[in-house]
């Protein structure tokens, strides 16, 4: 194993398990990554990243002094296993502790690892966290309409659409629907047991 393998294993700690991949902290050592990802025109056309950012701008993430009060939103970053690196990320945000709510968010930075099931595989990983760990009720999710992966995603991951906000936002020129879906805890749930049961047949 290279010695740069070595101080990587020692310095990426999972958080979450996955087959293919880990949802592991964000690390400082990679904000010159984040920032390419997020000024990646082909990867902001779906992230809706709108305006650039800067390498000095992203550092700052890790600047910043300790939050106070509620913590409104959890990052994790995909890391793949066999790879050993980083290629996207997903969280929650928008939480709302009170109601027990928050939007699941996802891309994948480096676009040779698209259309391969990993969002699909860090999505169930971070549902499952959100309803086992923090106890939310509902999970929801925005997916405008050229981005047809995403769509698809949506309903096998089990997620029910609840509406459409009709041009709703503008992309590329024109404007497009953004399509709400969402999921409860107990329908999570029991899509996981029915899973379960299959398996064991």
């Amino acid at each position: 194993m290279l010695k740069e393998e070595k101080e990587e294993e020692n310095e990426v700690f999972p958080f979450i398990h996955g087959e293919r991949i880990d949802l592991v902290a964000q690390l400082s050592k990679w904000v010159e990554i984040y920032a390419r990802w997020h000024n990646d025109p082909r990867v902001r056309q779906y992230a809706r990243h709108e305006f650039p950012i800067a390498l000095e701008d992203v550092k700052k993430w890790f600047e910043s002094p300790p939050e106070h009060g509620v913590r409104d939103f959890i990052v994790f970053v995909i890391y793949h296993k066999l790879d050993k690196r980083p290629i996207g990320d997903i969280g929650l945000n928008h939480i709302n502790w009170v109601n027990r709510n928050a939007n699941i968010f996802a891309e994948i930075g480096e676009p040779e690892y698209w259309g391969k099931g990993i969002v699909g595989e860090a999505s169930k990983l971070m549902i499952d966290y959100a309803f086992t760990e923090l106890n939310l009720h509902k999970v929801h999710a925005s997916v405008y309409n050229p981005n047809e992966r995403s769509l698809r995603a949506a309903e096998k991951l089990g997620f029910k659409k609840e509406g459409v906000l009709r041009e709703h936002l503008y992309v590329d020129g024109m404007y497009v629907d953004n399509h709400r879906f969402s999921i409860l805890r107990k329908e999570w749930l029991e899509r996981n047991k029915e899973n379960i049961v299959g398996d064991n047949d």
